[in-house]
């Protein structure tokens, strides 16, 4: 019978050494896809595809822009890997240096930037 226990029990300890594992990693792809969706959501506005205007996108789209940046410092760590590791260099990235610089505050060392990959370089080299 306590042999029984003591598998149990370790069994249960395992099972949630597990669990927490993977919610950690979990957490952080629900906020990785939640970011995506949101950038996705605003950029693909039918309504505002005729602008040129990034804020636009950015206004039409307050609520979506707002969850972005209710994702904190977590939120922003994902948005700089995503602006570094992004081939592009369009609306989307612009969304994303908008939205760390705003995140980061006072803390921001950038003061004029004219496309996402500007900002994240100037970003860089501040840093450094």
């Amino acid at each position: 019978m306590n042999r029984r226990r003591l598998i149990l029990g370790l069994l249960s300890v395992c099972t949630a050494l597990t669990v927490a594992a993977c919610s950690t990693q979990t957490e952080e792809q629900v906020l990785s896809a939640t970011i995506e969706s949101k950038l996705q959501q605003m950029v693909s506005d039918p309504v505002l595809l005729t602008s040129s205007n990034p804020n636009d996108y950015i206004a039409g789209n307050r609520e979506a822009y707002e969850d972005i940046l209710n994702t904190g410092e977590a939120g922003r760590l994902l948005l700089l890997r995503q602006l570094e590791s992004s081939p592009d260099n369009g609306l989307k990235e612009w969304i994303m240096a908008q939205a760390s610089t705003e995140l980061l505050g006072e803390h921001n060392p950038v003061e004029t930037w004219h496309s996402g990959k500007d900002w994240l370089r100037q970003y860089k080299m501040n840093i450094e």
